[in-house]
């Protein structure tokens, strides 16, 4: 039997804005990527600045009816208080041919880039900073007139992660305390945005949500991966509704706000293992080594966890859209399986009362893939880098066939769909 999805139901792809528009010469990774901090120059990235055009008309004739990408605030605002229209009207150009080609846009507010004059004044870690995203914000609400899906932030934890607990990212902090305020602080950013946009938009916010599996059965490593689950996962969403931020050290009091949906993002598992080592919070996190093959970032493949993350999200009683899914791999054989795989478990969520009403493949096109640089593959649409040419791929065209008919047909399930799904 064929699994057929909704009629409404988004099949999208998903970018952001540093990782394909090229020359975002504003901003703080921009900066870091200049003085050698960074081990790659993004560049032109994939020069979508000067082809989106080309790529709209892409995805128009893939067939895909919705595109998830973001706003780069330091185009919009490259020095304090200087405003740049031609970027505005730019911006304006893409959603109105988007909308045009019937393409339904779910717009990013922040993807990990912050303008380098904002990270100068110490960033979201210092909240008086917080008036300059507001004004942002509200030249952003004239900008989207149009739009239906505004999402604030994209994965708030792993930037806090990344930028604040590990250093492996920009702005190279290594300090928990420092790392738990940016996180208020974000949730305080995602209040004030809700405040001035809901009402004109739906306002949403992305979590990206990792399986975390205990490392055995016993009692403590079950324990210490329920604390990194709400640490990393549930702490921050739930603070959106109760007005309180769970850290390590302290309970922020931050304004009680909403999400009117909830994007998830949704990649692999994580394993985690009890310690005794304070400076880890008594846990240990490394990759789940539960699939043969692993991806060109070294993650197992995990399909179920989109059903397990979908689970969860779906306590906060809000629509949910998987804002990103996707494999780095040469292999788009394995890329085709993937995506089949994981809409097998997205379409069972549905089956079973769960309001799921959009899938976002990440992403369109290979791009630049942070620190990581231009090694991994994600793109359902191959980039030369030298020339820019696109060329899509075959699982371009399959999930293209899944999006206009909104359904898997029973070939594609047979040959690269699970037999029978593990609930």
């Amino acid at each position: 039997m064929p699994l057929k999805f909704p009629e409404m139901f988004l099949f999208g792809t998903a970018t952001s804005s540093h990782q394909i528009e090229g020359n975002n010469r504003w901003n703080d990774w921009w900066y870091y990527e200049q003085i050698g901090k960074l081990p790659y120059r993004s560049g032109k990235a994939c020069n979508h600045w000067e082809l989106y055009r080309d790529d709209i008309q892409l995805m128009t004739s893939l067939g895909y009816n919705a595109y998830r990408f973001s706003i780069e605030w330091s185009r919009l605002f490259p020095e304090e208080n200087k405003f740049n229209e031609d970027a505005f009207m730019k911006y304006r150009e893409i959603i109105d041919l988007l909308l045009t080609r019937g393409i339904t846009p779910l717009v990013t507010l922040h993807h990990f880039t912050s303008p380098l004059w904002f990270m100068k004044k110490g960033g979201f870690l210092r909240e008086e900073n917080l008036k300059h995203w507001e004004k942002y914000i509200e030249k952003v609400a004239e900008l989207l007139e149009k739009v239906k899906l505004v999402a604030t932030f994209n994965e708030p934890m792993v930037y806090v992660m990344m930028g604040y607990l590990t250093a492996y990212w920009p702005p190279f902090i290594r300090s928990p305390f420092k790392a738990f305020k940016v996180a208020a602080n974000l949730l305080k950013a995602h209040a004030i945005a809700y405040e001035l946009l809901h009402g004109k938009f739906k306002v949403g916010i992305v979590k990206n949500i990792p399986i975390i599996l205990p490392a055995s059965d016993k009692e403590r490593d079950r324990k210490a991966a329920e604390k990194a689950d709400n640490l990393f996962n549930w702490h921050f969403l739930d603070a959106i509704w109760s007005g309180k931020y769970r850290g390590v050290f302290k309970t922020y009091r931050i304004p009680q706000s909403d999400a009117d949906f909830i994007g998830v993002n949704y990649y692999t598992a994580s394993e985690v293992r009890h310690t005794w080592n304070p400076l880890k919070f008594f846990f240990e996190v490394k990759l789940a080594d539960i699939s043969e093959r692993k991806t060109q970032m070294g993650w197992s493949v995990y399909p179920k966890g989109i059903y397990m993350a979908l689970k969860k999200a779906s306590r906060y009683g809000r629509p949910l859209y998987i804002t990103e899914n996707g494999i780095a791999t040469l292999d788009d054989e394995w890329r085709v399986e993937f995506i089949i795989q994981h809409l097998q478990y997205v379409h069972k969520a549905i089956e079973d009362g769960l309001d799921v009403r959009g899938y976002f493949y990440w992403s369109f096109m290979d791009n630049y893939e942070w620190k990581e640089g231009f090694g991994p593959r994600f793109g359902l649409v191959e980039v030369d880098y030298q020339t820019f040419e696109r060329r899509p791929r075959k699982s371009a065209y399959v999930y293209g066939e899944i999006a206009r008919s909104k359904e898997i047909k029973d070939e594609l399930l047979k040959r690269y769909g699970l037999p029978e799904l593990q609930l």
